[in-house]
């Protein structure tokens, strides 16, 4: 049986709850997060509603709970990465529907 990779044996402790762990991974992931959402985010009236900071706290509460219930099977970080990037565009575009709404349309606002 071959050893697992530094990188799957960061995500079994990530699933077993380990802060340590968790915080590694945010540290190493973060910046991609933030990074996916500052170039998909072009608006600057949007840009003044929506953080990447508030995308991204919100992509990784929801990785963190999903992967404790075991519902990812990552071996390689750009797995990791795509999946992440992945959250973070489906996030912003809720979020960025959620401000169009009729009622809040941020367009409407001067």
């Amino acid at each position: 049986m071959l050893a697992d990779s530094p990188f799957q044996n960061l995500i079994r402790r990530v699933r077993a709850g380990d802060e340590a762990a968790a915080t590694e991974l945010v540290r190493r992931y973060e910046s991609h997060i933030r990074r996916a959402v500052r170039i998909r985010l072009v608006d600057p009236r949007l840009k003044r509603l929506i953080d990447s900071t508030d995308i991204c706290q919100s992509v990784l509460a929801s990785f963190f709970v999903r992967a404790a219930l075991g519902q990812y099977h990552l071996s390689k970080p750009d797995e990791l990465v795509k999946l992440l990037v992945s959250m973070a565009r489906n996030k912003l575009c809720n979020q960025v529907n959620k401000e169009q709404a009729a009622c809040r349309d941020y367009r409407r606002v001067r």
